[in-house]
């Protein structure tokens, strides 16, 4: 059998150089010519685009790539490595995209909307990513503090700073979307101002903040109908009305980042402060334990009822009653000191506690309104605790006395450290 297939293998090989001695290929059927060309293919987002390559796979022959204005009503997604030109016009077209949702001349949907701050917020995540400096490590902030003491280095640790006109751009920009979010024809629901609050925060533009929220309780609510445009006033203590507390949170700490203190008061009033803002908490959080204690006396005495009638000792009606005072003695009292150690835990509190004589009530509906001042207050003050109370100016003088309008006290003195 080896020698067969010696023999087989052999043959083969004789072919080989018979064809290769005669230099003609091997034949194959006529086929038409077709040049072979690069194929698109296309998403619902992006277009790609398939590149030659040389035989030995080193370097493309040929590179296409679709240029499709970008349409208002579809995002794209932005890669980065965009040089200035290519950035500044990014920015540019963004900004004409939400004028141009402005002057449809008619009210726009909700889709549309946010597909234009989608590809604004792209724009502006990719100005942090790539054109914002990087933070300092703390090793790194020691460094500079001890260089900054030679003149020299002063200026060769200084933040680069943006270019001219990509800074034009970026404050178009911000400008361009608080046009369209406050445009009487835009509604403005919780995407959209999501949106806008992670854009204005990637800017570092926190200025226009207040004023939305308070357009997001109280803006005209649009309504088409008939040839004239009508508008419907909104109630702004609606619990529908209260604006995210994640939302607000960023836009809280995007004011501190910017160190404007008016503005950061100014969000605390317009999202935790306000009325729509509690009563979402309670239906979030304290609608279930409420409606429990609504039916704890009805469950209460069904379970009474049962237990009178496995005892002999006594009459039914009796058992029953007794059965239901204990019931609901053990589970009032048990509540009650639930309910007076949740409303006051002082853990949390940092630098601004209540005042004397608050309702247990208020300090629990109130408690994030009182953590954003606990917030602003460790932003705006000293971080060590021995220097506490020694902060001046005009600015902490305001926080100061806003706070105890507030019915809160900034620093008290017996809970300071080293004055307990």
């Amino acid at each position: 059998m080896s020698r067969r297939a010696l023999r087989s293998r052999t043959e083969i090989c004789q072919l080989c150089d018979f064809m290769i001695t005669r230099g003609s290929p091997l034949r194959q059927p006529n086929r038409p010519h077709r040049p072979f060309n690069s194929r698109s293919f296309t998403t619902t987002r992006r277009h790609y685009t398939q590149t030659l390559k040389s035989p030995n796979g080193s370097a493309p022959l040929a590179t296409k790539r679709s240029s499709q204005l970008v349409d208002a009503t579809q995002a794209q997604d932005i890669t980065g490595n965009l040089s200035e030109d290519q950035l500044h016009r990014e920015l540019t077209q963004a900004a004409a995209n939400c004028t141009a949702i402005i002057h449809a001349g008619q009210v726009p949907s909700e889709e549309e909307v946010l597909q234009a701050l989608r590809r604004c917020n792209k724009l502006a995540e990719l100005v942090v990513s790539e054109w914002s400096p990087a933070p300092l490590k703390s090793e790194d902030r020691a460094a500079s503090a001890l260089l900054s003491l030679d003149e020299s280095s002063t200026t060769k640790d200084l933040p680069p700073k943006l270019p001219a006109s990509i800074q034009y751009a970026i404050n178009h920009l911000s400008e361009a979307v608080f046009k369209l979010v406050e445009h009487s024809t835009v509604f403005i629901t919780p995407g959209i101002l999501e949106l806008y609050v992670k854009i204005q925060a990637n800017l570092g533009k926190p200025e226009t903040f207040p004023q939305v929220f308070d357009m997001y309780a109280n803006k005209p609510l649009p309504q088409e109908g008939g040839s004239t445009l009508k508008f419907r006033k909104p109630n702004p203590d609606k619990v529908s009305n209260a604006v995210p507390i994640a939302t607000a949170d960023r836009a809280l700490q995007t004011a501190i980042d910017s160190r404007q203190l008016g503005v950061a008061m100014d969000i605390v009033e317009t999202t935790y402060a306000t009325k729509a803002f509690r009563r979402a908490k309670f239906v979030r959080k304290g609608l279930l334990p409420t409606t429990g204690v609504v039916v704890a006396p009805v469950a209460a005495y069904t379970v009474a009822s049962q237990l009178a009638v496995l005892q002999t000792t006594m009459d039914s009606t009796l058992a029953t009653n007794i059965a239901f005072a204990g019931i609901m003695a053990y589970t009032f009292f048990t509540g009650t000191i639930g309910v007076v150690a949740l409303t006051t835990a002082n853990d949390q509190m940092d630098r601004v506690t209540w005042a004397p004589g608050m309702p247990l009530r208020e300090r629990w509906a109130r408690e994030e309104e009182r953590a954003a001042m606990d917030k602003i207050a460790q932003a705006w003050g000293f971080r060590e605790k021995w220097r506490r109370g020694e902060e001046e100016g005009d600015d902490w003088d305001a926080l100061r006395e806003w706070i105890g309008g507030k019915g809160m006290i900034l620093d008290r003195v017996e809970l300071m450290e080293g004055m307990e």
